[in-house]
């Protein structure tokens, strides 16, 4: 059987809290209803409440608490390899110790040095952005990292975004940077 991703689980929950029925939600979710009673059953056992659909209805504060608390770990708001993977990059004991607030203050630049991608650096962006954080922010140093944010705003721009402001500001970096050396990659 294939497990049931923990944000899935989270999705299924906030959308019975919010008034849908099981099959609405499974609907939402792509998934079928069964595998939505499942979730739902899986994690209102984990919080220890019950996981009928009128029970959460009827105490909605609840349920969106122990959520919260739920979505607000490492381990389920960023996926078990992911924060794993910050864990040994950032030389930390315990994923839990991966929180919004540490990864606030460490820069894109410094998680690409220690081997994370710019898929791992969207998802903790997207992470953080959930609780009102964000990486720290930092101009790209390396011409593997100015080429990156090149690319970025070619794809903004191929979907008809206005990357006007973008482009600006990339080539007032550029500038800047002109007049110091930008680091190699290593």
């Amino acid at each position: 059987m294939i497990m049931i991703p923990g944000f899935t689980k989270a999705a299924i929950l906030k959308a019975v809290i919010n008034g849908s029925t099981l099959a609405e939600a499974a609907s939402q979710e792509r998934i079928t209803n069964a595998r939505a009673r499942s979730a739902l059953q899986l994690l209102c056992r984990r919080f220890r409440l019950p996981a009928e659909v009128s029970d959460i209805q009827a105490h909605p504060e609840r349920y969106a608490q122990a959520l919260g608390e739920f979505e607000a770990s490492p381990e389920i708001g960023l996926g078990r390899a992911l924060a794993t993977k910050l864990t040994e990059a950032l030389k930390l004991s315990s994923p839990k110790q991966v929180t919004p607030a540490y990864l606030s203050n460490i820069s894109a630049t410094q998680l690409l040095e220690r081997g994370l991608t710019i898929i791992n650096l969207h998802q903790i962006e997207t992470w953080l952005s959930s609780s009102g954080k964000e990486l720290k922010r930092s101009p790209p140093r390396t011409d593997w990292e100015i080429q990156e944010v090149n690319k970025a705003i070619s794809l903004l721009h191929t979907f008809f975004f206005d990357v006007s402001a973008a482009k600006g500001q990339f080539e007032k970096l550029l500038s800047r940077s002109e007049s110091q050396p930008v680091m190699a990659d290593e």
